[in-house]
């Protein structure tokens, strides 16, 4: 009897340890804010990496894509229950992530029987006051709240660099997104390896996998203020690190 919550503890540590390993390769996500609204960047190989869910809210995503796409049908179909009971103006990323996602992921976690969401989400809403907010859940439910920015990146020293990086970057709201498309990504090559082989790191990436962007703004016409970027910009921003033709 006295062994059950040793037990228990023991295994939700041995689930921590699996999920960490099995998020080490997923690539980062960097969501920015812009004077545009707020720019969202990955770096993938075919698989999606950043969403719209709402008229004003983004989802970025990091782990195992049927994981993904399951939370983010979740969220998708409460953002479009809330919107229609209450108003498109109820919608909002806390409701999303504190009533939507957060409890089934922490449970998935804590349920030893049952297989957990290996994923980490970036959920990003630009207000109609032009206020940026970001949420990160994590794989055991827990999340937090910024204003400045994220890296979703994995767990360990990779977050720990990005956190370090991103409380220089100040002044990031003031800047154009051609300017902080060019931070996200500097952030996103640090998510996945140490400072001194970014630049190289970066060049190298570009030759055989794609930029996903998206930007979250109110100069977006219709009700939906979220749009990707098109090729062309893509390619105009990140032209310092792609090797001449």
């Amino acid at each position: 009897m006295f062994e059950e919550p040793y037990r228990w503890a023991e295994a939700v540590s041995n689930r921590r340890e699996y999920l960490e390993d099995q998020l080490q390769s997923g690539s980062p996500v960097v969501a920015l804010p812009c004077i545009e609204g707020i720019l969202l960047l990955s770096v993938s190989a075919g698989t999606q990496k950043v969403y719209e869910i709402y008229d004003r809210v983004a989802l970025g995503a990091l782990g195992h894509p049927a994981d993904v796409e399951r939370l983010r049908n979740i969220v998708i179909d409460m953002a479009h229950l809330e919107g229609f009971n209450r108003s498109p103006s109820d919608v909002s990323a806390r409701r999303l992530v504190q009533f939507g996602l957060a409890p089934p992921v922490k449970q998935a976690f804590e349920e030893i029987g049952r297989a957990p969401y290996i994923a980490r989400l970036l959920i990003a809403e630009l207000g109609k006051d032009q206020s940026r907010i970001f949420y990160s859940l994590n794989y055991d439910g827990v999340f937090k709240e910024t204003h400045t920015g994220l890296v979703l990146a994995t767990p360990g020293e990779a977050t720990e660099r990005c956190e370090s990086a991103l409380k220089n970057c100040e002044g990031l709201e003031n800047r154009a997104m051609s300017e902080v498309f060019g931070e996200a990504f500097k952030l996103w090559g640090l998510a996945e390896v140490a400072e001194d082989s970014r630049e190289s790191h970066l060049r190298d990436v570009l030759k055989d996998r794609e930029i996903e962007a998206m930007l979250l703004s109110e100069s977006v016409p219709g009700p939906c203020k979220v749009r990707p970027l098109s090729k062309t910009e893509m390619m105009t921003f990140s032209q310092p690190w792609r090797a001449p033709a």
